[in-house]
């Protein structure tokens, strides 16, 4: 969509800074404003058309689902900028570890989502120990709380990978991230 918008400026002749404030305007909305990261309107489509031409070609895809572990104690011990640093350490460290390739976002308050196009399984199981291995060295002096998350991962040909790896990440929460809502 962004690029069909740059042509038809283009085409019609619009001023520079019209051209680049489009731009912009369409950056913001696929990013997450908080991490940096794609969000979840980038997600949906992303995931889409990956799935589709992972599918066409027979190309491996992969999925990590990532939710952090107990987000919502350190916004309510040590205050939600705490919270929000977190999230931003989360983020960062999902930015370093990643590939070029990868697509990754924030998809939701302390979820995040990783497309892994021409990725088998077993490299994401390596990816994910390497992630969580970097996750254990959060904390310190300057933070005073420390990382943990849960992940679930799935690949093709899963007839529905993103519920194949949200099962996975609901099976892996530690217990009292699953408590029941009240009905």
């Amino acid at each position: 969509m962004p690029d069909l918008l740059q042509c038809r400026l283009a085409e019609i002749g619009a001023p520079a800074d019209v051209c680049a404030l489009a731009a912009e305007l369409a950056e913001q909305a696929v990013r997450d404003p908080l991490t940096g990261l794609y969000n979840r309107r980038f997600f949906d489509e992303a995931f889409a058309q990956q799935t589709e031409t992972a599918r066409r070609y027979h190309r491996e895809l992969s999925l990590v689902l990532l939710d952090i572990d107990g987000l919502k104690q350190i916004n309510d011990t040590f205050g939600h900028e705490a919270g929000d640093n977190a999230l931003k350490t989360f983020a960062r460290l999902l930015g370093e570890i990643t590939r070029k390739a990868d697509i990754v976002c924030r998809i939701g308050g302390d979820e995040f989502a990783i497309l892994m196009p021409e990725t088998a399984l077993s490299s994401v199981w390596k990816f994910t120990e390497r992630f969580f291995q970097c996750l254990e060295k959060t904390g310190g002096p300057s933070t005073p709380w420390k990382l943990s998350a849960s992940a679930g991962i799935a690949a093709l040909p899963s007839d529905n990978l993103f519920a194949d790896a949200d099962r996975e990440l609901l099976d892996s929460k530690p217990a009292h991230d699953q408590k029941p809502l009240p009905v």
